[in-house]
Order: structure tokens, then sequence, then C-alpha cells
């Protein structure tokens, strides 16, 4: 019926589709790409002691190319769990660190990393940390 399906084929992946006849006859030839979909979540996410900056693996362009990261960074009171403050930030695809802004001491921090392609936001990995009071001495 002139219709052909290939259910398994790879996001953001070129094909070469011809369509020949026997012995040698080729009716027509392209190089097609398939759609970007959402990459995959970040394998890694971590807290940088040394810098105290926040440090994700760089994403593989696989299932298209990675335009940025976002991070969406909450905090709270680590004794009661109440709600301080929320920030969404967004940072272009050459970047795997953050610094974040000042940390209120005893307060619980919960991290989201989530990769863009023009498909969207892929699934986020998160990072649980706190901040505790320096004292002197």
């Amino acid at each position: 019926k002139g219709t052909f399906t290939c259910p398994l084929l790879q996001p953001f992946t070129v094909y070469s589709v011809t369509i020949s006849l026997p012995p040698s006859t080729i009716l027509y030839t392209r190089l097609l790409r398939t759609k970007e979909t959402v990459p995959d979540k970040p394998e890694e996410l971590w807290l940088d002691p040394s810098t105290g900056s926040l440090r994700w693996k760089a994403l593989p362009s696989c299932k298209g190319e990675i335009i940025g990261y976002q991070l969406n960074i909450t905090a709270r009171k680590a004794h009661d769990g109440s709600f301080l403050e929320f920030k969404q930030v967004l940072v272009n695809q050459s970047v795997t660190q953050y610094m974040p802004s000042h940390q209120t001491p005893g307060s619980k921090y919960t991290v989201t990393v989530q990769g863009l392609t023009v498909a969207g936001a892929g699934a986020a990995s998160l990072l649980e940390f706190r901040s505790y009071v320096s004292g002197n001495g």
C-alpha cells in the first residue's frame, strides 16, 4: 500500500532511506533525521566540598542537542521544614557547575538539575544537602 513503519528508530539519528526495484533501480534515496526528544536525567549531581559549588556530568547529545540545564533550588529551615526560598536558574550547555548564592546556616537545600533540548526538559537528578552554622575555634 506504500506505507512502511519503523517503530524502533532512535531519536535525533540520521537514517538513509532508499526505495529500489530489483535488480538495481533506485527510485528514491534520502537522508532523514528523526526528531529530538527530551534528554535523560544527568547521571551525576554532587556538591563539591572544596568550592561549595553544585556540579554535574554533561549530558551526551543522544536524544537531541543539549541547549542548556535548568536548576531548581529550594531552601527550607532544617529544624521544621518551613519554606525559605526558591530559585530557578538556566545555564547554557557548556556549563556543568553552579555556585549557589549565600546559603543560610541551618537550612536544608533540595536541588534538581534537568537537561534541556528543543523538545523540552528531561527527567531531573536530585540532591539534598544542609548548610551548617560555622563557628570559630
